[in-house]
């Protein structure tokens, strides 16, 4: 018979107690924002498309802030620039990409996907191949991109000497030199900028695992993928014991 190691069961211990903290936290969370948690009755886990919801509500206030910051600051995107996203190793986690995903599964696209992520395309699969008439370069799927798409160009970070800087590209800097100078010595006096830090938190408290789940950027959208269309696959069918997440499901 295995002896079972005193750090065992400490880790043990440790996992219970997360999960009670994590549910906590949660909870507080849910009493804040006037909602409440949805969990899976059977495994306790929160609710995939609650977890979607949650993301995407992320989403809105970030880009009310940055839209908000842009016309306080004066700074914008050059005309048809997709730089950006022809930037090589993109890296961004699985949680962000939870509202694309769950928009292609929905539409039945999502098999087309993962068949372009089968040829290890250079780029983000949502960067358009051309220019669309009437529209900008760039995503072809940009209502449902990824935070670090939403962040680039008008988010602040910190510099090493801890003042506030502009999360942005040398393209906008040169572009706006003086504009960009008075956004760094407003944020710095007054002006509000969303921070990094701040909303990449906010989605860690929806699930942390996914959030600290790192890749190149077409690995993140497989895994999303992957993820929601196994839960779609296996979610709980609609009896009084699921109404919960059958609530959230119809919200979404």
């Amino acid at each position: 018979m295995g002896v079972l190691h005193p750090g065992n069961h400490k880790r043990k211990h440790l996992e219970i107690r997360n999960i009670q903290l994590s549910r906590f936290i949660f909870y507080y969370l849910g009493i804040i924002n006037h909602i409440s948690i949805k969990f899976d009755p059977v495994t306790g886990v929160i609710a995939m498309l609650y977890k979607i919801r949650q993301v995407k509500q992320v989403f809105k206030q970030l880009d009310e802030e940055t839209e908000k910051f842009g016309k306080q600051s004066n700074l914008k995107c050059l005309t048809n620039c997709n730089l950006c996203c022809l930037k090589k190793g993109l890296e961004s986690n699985v949680l962000e990409f939870l509202p694309l995903a769950n928009y292609l599964v929905k539409n039945n696209l999502h098999e087309a996907a993962l068949e372009l992520l089968d040829t290890n395309p250079e780029h983000c699969i949502n960067l358009a191949k051309s220019q669309v008439p009437g529209q900008t370069t760039g995503c072809s799927n940009y209502e449902h991109r990824g935070m670090i798409c939403r962040l680039f160009g008008f988010s602040g970070v910190k510099d090493k000497n801890s003042k506030l800087a502009v999360y942005t590209c040398t393209h906008i800097k040169n572009e706006y030199p003086q504009e960009f100078k008075n956004a760094m010595e407003r944020i710095n006096s007054g002006i509000e900028i969303p921070m990094v830090t701040d909303f990449y938190y906010q989605i860690y408290f929806v699930d942390s695992y996914m959030a600290n789940d790192y890749n190149p950027i077409n690995v993140s959208i497989r895994k999303a993928i992957e993820k929601v269309a196994y839960y779609y696959d296996n979610k709980p069918g609609r009896t009084k014991k699921n109404e919960s997440i059958i609530k959230v499901e119809k919200e979404n």
